[in-house]
């Protein structure tokens, strides 16, 4: 009956609990998310539903996480005798630990330096509940810092490093370049530096195993105009680069440089090529190929040029709206797009971005406050008489706050350390599972991530070990000393 009264108020905590949840679930979180998405997207009208299963599965997880712990404990307290719980639990004993053996160094520590190290390792239980709790607020802030490491930086990856064209025309007809006064004269004069005529068209590529995979084959007129627009980047440049494939493709079809592909020609037929090199690329899928292959591929000398890769000098919006009219006018010209317009759409989701983080390092900061203040609670309740018993022996309240604190900051920056590892494959995880096709993220996170992860972390134990303080300072010499009977 009495672990069945202490289960149903677990119960209830549980459910009440998990109704509070859900009105986060159900409407903040998904407020903040479309409301990122569609500073990029145009998106409907945005509607907030209830889904019965989710949310009776989210309750049923809850109770049967926390009912199991409250069983669990329930059981081995009533194991014991009446007369036993009666008495304050003794304390655990403590053990001889590893840095003991290390004689220089342990001669070496303070008192309290020796005391931090036995007390971290003599409650095992609770060495691992704040270790494991800590752990899961840095993968959380770990995730969402790597989410803006690998978003972020990939259009001025891409079009800084990667492709070095600011402008790219598309063509209806290769006599966009004969007409009089057409295309050829419109790039010539005006603030274009070099353009290149430039054929690409979408096309599908099998592997050796029959699978396929849609990309844009790209080839110029001569192939060091190809050179000049693309950077090779991870492919060897000591042999000829004449079948070039684009990272996330090659990864899609586990092919690597020396094996066959075969690209489909506007005639449905499949050419065989033997793939050079696999360059790093983050937007949209290419594959490169000399003058030579698109011949082969095309299967005529008289390519059909329906592209035009240019590098200008316009640096003003005005003088990009300026150049694209004047393009749209040419005969024959069906588009004219700048890096710059890529840029500043991806500068939305900067600030979309933004808000999903806040919105993990406020999860984390939750997660790392309530896993912290229920520790810190248990263990000042466990240790109220040795709290005490080095206040009678004449420690300071700020010695207090540091023999009991410089644990928790211990632990919570082990914690840190294993939500890193923990972080890593989560972030990869996440990364892969929303990739797209004609989209690759970077998959490594920023050194000062790993910073940051760990500092705000830390920040929030700091706070939190603030705030209890006061329950230091409220232990009474005389009360906490007397004897229980």
């Amino acid at each position: 009956s009495i672990a069945g009264k202490y289960l149903f108020y677990a119960l209830t905590a549980s459910v009440l609990g998990s109704m509070a949840g859900m009105v986060v679930g159900f409407l903040v979180f998904p407020s903040i998310i479309w409301y990122a998405y569609q500073l990029i997207f145009s998106l409907p009208t945005f509607t907030l539903r209830f889904y019965p299963g989710m949310a009776a599965a989210s309750v049923a997880i809850s109770a049967a996480v926390i009912g199991l712990a409250t069983w669990s404990a329930c059981r081995s307290s009533l194991k014991e005798k009446s007369a036993a719980l009666l008495l304050p639990r003794a304390p655990v004993a403590g053990k001889r630990i590893f840095l003991e053996y290390i004689t220089p160094l342990w001669k070496r520590m303070s008192f309290s330096q020796k005391t931090t190290a036995r007390n971290l390792f003599r409650y095992k239980k609770r060495f691992f509940m704040t270790v494991l709790g800590v752990a899961g607020c840095t993968a959380l802030l770990l995730i969402g810092f790597g989410l803006q490491d690998s978003l972020l930086p990939i259009v001025t990856k891409q079009s800084t490093e990667l492709s070095h064209n600011d402008l790219t025309v598309t063509l209806s007809d290769p006599a966009a370049f004969t007409v009089e006064k057409g295309l050829t004269d419109a790039l010539e004069r005006g603030q274009v530096e070099n353009w290149a005529a430039v054929y690409s068209k979408s096309v599908t590529i099998y592997n050796a195993d029959g699978e396929s995979a849609g990309v844009s084959v790209v080839g110029a007129q001569t192939d060091s105009q190809l050179s000049r627009y693309v950077k090779y980047s991870d492919a060897d440049m000591s042999k000829v680069i004449s079948v070039v494939l684009t990272e996330k493709t090659a990864l899609n079809l586990g092919v690597e440089p020396g094996d066959s592909i075969w690209v489909e020609n506007p005639d449905g037929e499949r050419v065989e090529m033997t793939l050079t090199g696999v360059t790093e690329n983050y937007m949209f899928t290419r594959l490169y190929v000399s003058n030579a292959q698109l011949q082969t591929l095309l299967g005529t000398q008289d390519i059909p040029w329906n592209t035009v890769y240019a590098q200008t000098r316009c640096d003003s919006a005005a003088d990009r709206n300026s150049m694209r009219e004047t393009l749209l006018a040419c005969n024959y010209v069906t588009g004219a797009s700048f890096t710059e317009d890529a840029t500043s759409m991806f500068d939305n989701l900067i600030v979309s971005l933004n808000s999903v983080v806040v919105l993990i390092i406020v999860c984390a900061a939750a997660l790392a406050a309530v896993v912290l203040y229920n520790l810190i609670s248990v263990n000042l309740g466990e240790r109220k008489k040795e709290l005490a018993t080095i206040k009678v022996l004449g420690f300071y309240d700020k010695e207090v706050y540091r023999y009991i604190f410089r644990e928790i900051d211990l632990l919570a920056l082990m914690g840190s350390c294993v939500g890193l590892l923990l972080g890593i494959p989560l972030h990869q995880f996440i990364i892969r599972t929303v990739e797209m096709d004609q989209l690759m993220f970077i998959r490594t996170i920023a050194p000062h991530s790993y910073l940051l992860s760990v500092a705000l972390t830390m920040l929030f134990t700091l706070a939190v070990c603030f705030v209890m303080r006061r329950h230091v300072k409220k232990i009474s010499m005389v009360e906490s000393m007397k004897a229980p009977e």
